[in-house]
C-alpha cells in the first residue's frame, strides 16, 4: 500500500526539526579528518548533550519554520505581515524558541531584513536586491508545501489519488514520473516569497524555487533520480530560470557523486546546502544513513541537515524515521500535531505581501 500523505508530510516537518536538533551541537566544527568529531560520532547519534544546547532542542531552522506553520494555520493563507511579525516575535521574545529565549542563532542575512522590516515593512520596486545567498530560505520550507498540498483531502493514499485521475505520478510505475505545472506552480510562488521575505537575491530564489520543487515532488511519490533531474523544470521568471540551468551540471554533478570529500566544511551558501541535501538521499538507502553522513561532513551541519531531514523525510515517510529521532526531538507530539492541521487546510491562498508591484 502507498505511504499515505499524512506519512510523507510527517517526515518532512520532523525530519527538519530532527536533522536541526542532531546538527546543532556540532555546527561548524571540523568534518571526520580532525579527531574531535570521530570521538563525537556516537554521542552525535543520540542528541549529542553539551553546554550549548539541551539534549534534543532545536535551532532557527525549526523556529522559523514554526513562526510560518502557526501564520498559515491562524491566518487560513499566507500573509507576509504576519509572517515577519512573528519573525521579529522570535528573534527579540523568543517566540517558537525552545527555551522561550530571544533567539541567539540568527543569521546575518536574517537579521538584516528582520530590523529593516521594523524601520518599513515594505520592500519597493526600487529596493537593490541583495547578492548574499544563505540558506536560511529553504531551511523552513516544510509547512508550506505541505499546506499547498490538496489531493489528500479526498484520496489519503497515493495510490487512490492516482486512480481518480487527481494525481499524475503513478507510484508504481517510475518510467511515467511526471507532475503538471499547473499543480506545482501555486506551491512554488508561495516558497518564493517565503524566500523574499528574508534573502532577496537572485540566487537565493532560484534555489529555493529548486528545493520547493523536490519537497513537492518526494512528497508527491517520485523516485529520487527524478526528484533530482526534475528540480529545475518547473522554476518560473527569467533570472531565476538561467541562474538554475547555469548552475544546474555544478549542482547535479556534486549530487550524484560519492565522494563526501567535496562537501567536507562547508558552509551556509544556499546551493552547497541543496546540493549536500541531493548528495544524501541518492547516495544513502535509508533517512538515518544519509542523516549521519550528511552531520559528519562538518559546517553548517545543523540546515544542512535540517534540509536533508525535509527532503528524506518526505521520501520516506515518518514511520521510516529512528524511533529514538521521533521521541527525542523536542515538541515532538506538537510537530505531528501542526503537520497534520497544515494538510488538512482546504486552502492556502496568498492573502498579502509586502512586495510593491
Amino acid at each position: 500500500m502507498a505511504l499515505k500523505y499524512q506519512d510523507k508530510a510527517r517526515g518532512m516537518l520532523v525530519g527538519l526539526a530532527i536533522g536541526d536538533a542532531l546538527g546543532a551541537p556540532v555546527e561548524f566544527l571540523p568534518s571526520p579528518s580532525d579527531a574531535y568529531i570521530e570521538e563525537l560520532d556516537e554521542e552525535i547519534a543520540h542528541f549529542h548533550d553539551n553546554t550549548r544546547l539541551e539534549k534534543g532542542a532545536f535551532t532557527d531552522d525549526t523556529s522559523m519554520a514554526l513562526c510560518i506553520a502557526d501564520s498559515l494555520l491562524e491566518r487560513g493563507g499566507y500573509d507576509s505581515y504576519d509572517i515577519m511579525d512573528r519573525f521579529v516575535r522570535w528573534m527579540d521574545e523568543g517566540y517558537r524558541t525552545y527555551d522561550s529565549r530571544p533567539a541567539d542563532d540568527v543569521g546575518n542575512q536574517t537579521r538584516r531584513a528582520i530590523e529593516a522590516y521594523k524601520k518599513d515593512p515594505i520592500v519597493y520596486v526600487c529596493d537593490d536586491r541583495t547578492e548574499a545567498a544563505g540558506n536560511g530560505a529553504i531551511m523552513r520550507l516544510a509547512p508550506i508545501i505541505i499546506a499547498n498540498t490538496f489531493v489528500n483531502k479526498k484520496y489519503p493514499t497515493l495510490d487512490e489519488a492516482y486512480r481518480e485521475g487527481k494525481l499524475v505520478v503513478d507510484p508504481h510505475d517510475n518510467e511515467s514520473e511526471f507532475v503538471e505545472k499547473d499543480d506545482i506552480l501555486p506551491t512554488l510562488k508561495m516558497a518564493e516569497l517565503s524566500c523574499l521575505e528574508t534573502h532577496n537575491s537572485v540566487a537565493a530564489v532560484a534555489t529555493t524555487q529548486m528545493f520547493a520543487t523536490c519537497l513537492y515532488l518526494a512528497l508527491h511519490g517520485l523516485s529520487k533520480q527524478n526528484i533530482a533531474n526534475y528540480s529545475y523544470r518547473f522554476v518560473f521568471g527569467e533570472e531565476y530560470e538561467k541562474f538554475a540551468i547555469d548552475s544546474l551540471d555544478d549542482l547535479l554533478g556534486r549530487a550524484f557523486k560519492k565522494q563526501d570529500y567535496q562537501f567536507r566544511d562547508i558552509g551556509g551558501y544556499i546551493v552547497d546546502t541543496f546540493a549536500i541535501s541531493l548528495w544524501g538521499l541518492l547516495e544513502f538507502k535509508n533517512f538515518e544513513d544519509g542523516m549521519l553522513a550528511v552531520i559528519r561532513l562538518g559546517g553548517d551541519t545543523d540546515t544542512n541537515a535540517a534540509c536533508y531531514g525535509q527532503l528524506a523525510g518526505a521520501y520516506y515517510g515518518y514511520t521510516k524515521i529512528p524511533e529514538e529521532w521521533k521521541k527525542g526531538v523536542m515538541l515532538a507530539d506538537e510537530l505531528l500535531k501542526i503537520s497534520d492541521k497544515l494538510l488538512k487546510m482546504s486552502t492556502c491562498p496568498v492573502l498579502k505581501t509586502r512586495f510593491e508591484k
